[in-house]
């Protein structure tokens, strides 16, 4: 997709919905002026109109909220304010919606002005004994300005990858922009600071506020818009408006991208509490992201379709390899950006703590299921880490609502993915090979089970089960999931975590304990999907 630098129609609008005007190119055509004066018009009205039809009267909530759910918004003007009430950037009163958007801004210049700092303009106002560039004093500027430098690069070398094939997201300043919104925010939350996959859920913000800014200006060109209209719109904004879109989505998808146990707050009790006598592989760092996964895997997809389920688990693909990649991302590497958009109406509007998601997740998996349950470990994972394109993106959504409330929401109609395989199976291969030769490096697990823990539950059963049943309490839900054939793992399912004995080494153990504890081992150390 690439970027118009001046162009009469909203970036993502349908051709048939005319949404502004351009006087160079209609002069440059010729045109008669008595019909530019009519277009001008009805360019006027057509905006006018669509603003009314979504805010005009008290109703206005549930109204918009079943627009984003039904994905009327596909070609909206006014995206970015629906976005910003979903999101509880802009409260429910409407009177307040000028006064708030002031607010915030003003506090992102504070933030901005906090955070982001030059050393060389306080020269003279601090003792130079402690503000130098060599001090390691912990109030030197120049000591704060280098360590933010560190931090800056880090979150520029994601910039510079978003959305490469978009030249939006090359000019110059949408990346500083990007990385400036990323650097405040990683400061402002210093427990969390930046987390590598932030920038994928920035950018999708930062491009609806552009396409409704220049929406706006066109419209504005020939006629003199609302006051709301120009404060909620007002190009000059766009980096403040993003942060506290950003900064309120993140309320929600923080547990997903922490490594630290945090107060169970408004609306994340399901996230963030912990599951009694949970599996090993469910435990670690990351407990809410690995829970989540594990739950939607092993509970939804388990009741909506238990021959998947089987066919996943005979497999031993664990949701952790794809799974954790699409929920943090919101889905954002699955589908292209005017697709994702639709997605993410539909996940915003339904409520801001995303509950939807699981369901998208769910109904994803049923979409491919026919072609999954057909596949090999390599071409499985082909598919999941290579979502296949999708002809209806409402379609998804319409199955996913079906799936939370069959009640309330009409069936859908049952669409399967058919394609040839063999490019998925490539892609599969891929990360495979890819994912063993990062073995060389061995990545932080935070699935892995220690070897004390192992050897613990072990003494714990000996006495029942003489030891070479190679069942434990902390594993025997992972164990009795596993077909009686998975006692000798297949090469293509190898973790890269793992050290797998050789078949010579495996005829020559003396206890057969060795391959249930290979077992143990396979089962709670599954490859982390890279976000790179």
């Amino acid at each position: 997709m690439q970027h118009p630098n001046f162009e009469t129609r909203h970036p993502l609008q349908q051709e048939e919905q005319e949404t502004g005007y351009d006087p160079l190119q209609n002069y440059n055509r010729n045109r008669d002026r008595g019909s530019l004066d009519s277009t001008v018009e009805s360019t006027l009205q057509s905006y006018r109109k669509e603003w009314d039809d979504l805010f005009q009267d008290s109703n206005y909530l549930a109204r918009i909220r079943q627009a984003g759910i039904n994905g009327r918004l596909r070609s909206s003007r006014f995206r970015s304010v629906c976005w910003k009430v979903y999101l509880d950037v802009l409260p429910e009163d409407k009177t307040q919606w000028i006064s708030r958007t002031k607010e915030l801004r003003a506090q992102y210049e504070k933030i901005k002005e906090t955070h982001i700092t030059n050393p060389r303009k306080a020269a003279g106002k601090q003792d130079l004994v402690v503000n130098n560039p060599l001090s390691q004093d912990e109030g030197s500027l120049w000591n704060k300005f280098f360590q933010d430098k560190e931090l800056r690069s880090m979150i520029k070398q994601d910039v510079l990858r978003t959305f490469p094939e978009m030249l939006f997201f090359q000019e110059e300043d949408v990346r500083t922009k990007l990385t400036d919104i990323l650097f405040c925010y990683a400061r402002e939350n210093e427990q969390l600071l930046y987390k590598q996959g932030m920038h994928e859920l920035l950018a999708p913000i930062v491009f609806v506020l552009h396409c409704d800014h220049q929406a706006f200006q066109h419209a504005s060109e020939t006629a003199n818009p609302s006051e709301e209209m120009k404060v909620l719109l007002d190009p000059k904004f766009h980096e403040h408006d993003a942060y506290a879109m950003f900064s309120l989505l993140m309320e929600t998808a923080e547990p997903w991208f922490s490594s630290f146990e945090r107060e169970v707050r408004k609306g994340k009790e399901e996230m963030l509490t912990s599951i009694p006598f949970a599996r090993p592989q469910d435990l670690g760092p990351s407990v809410a992201i690995v829970t989540k996964v594990n739950r939607i895997q092993d509970q939804l997809v388990k009741k909506h379709d238990i021959e998947l389920y089987m066919h996943l688990n005979r497999l031993e693909i664990a949701p952790q390899i794809y799974g954790i990649r699409w929920v943090r991302l919101l889905f954002g590497r699955e589908f292209p950006l005017q697709d994702l958009l639709v997605v993410w109406d539909a996940l915003f509007a339904d409520s801001i703590t995303l509950d939807l998601v699981d369901y998208v997740f769910v109904a994803m998996l049923l979409y491919i299921r026919d072609a999954l349950i057909a596949s090999n470990f390599q071409t499985c994972l082909g598919l999941l880490m290579h979502y296949p394109p999708i002809g209806d993106i409402h379609s998804l959504l319409l199955k996913a609502l079906f799936l939370r409330d069959p009640k309330n929401n009409p069936r859908p109609v049952n669409y399967q993915f058919q394609q040839n395989l063999d490019y998925y199976k490539t892609r599969g291969a891929d990360f495979v090979n890819k994912t063993r030769a990062s073995t060389k490096v061995a990545p932080l697990n935070i699935n892995k089970v220690s070897s004390s823990l192992l050897n613990f539950g072990r003494k714990l059963i000996a006495p029942m089960g003489g030891g070479s049943s190679g069942i434990s309490p902390i594993n025997s839900e992972v164990i009795s999931a596993l077909p009686p054939q998975a006692q000798v793992p297949r090469p293509l399912a190898e973790p890269p975590s793992c050290t797998t004995p050789t078949n010579t080494q495996m005829k020559s153990q003396p206890y057969p304990q060795t391959q249930h504890q290979h077992r143990l081992l396979k089962s709670e150390s599954m490859p982390q999907p890279q976000l790179k």
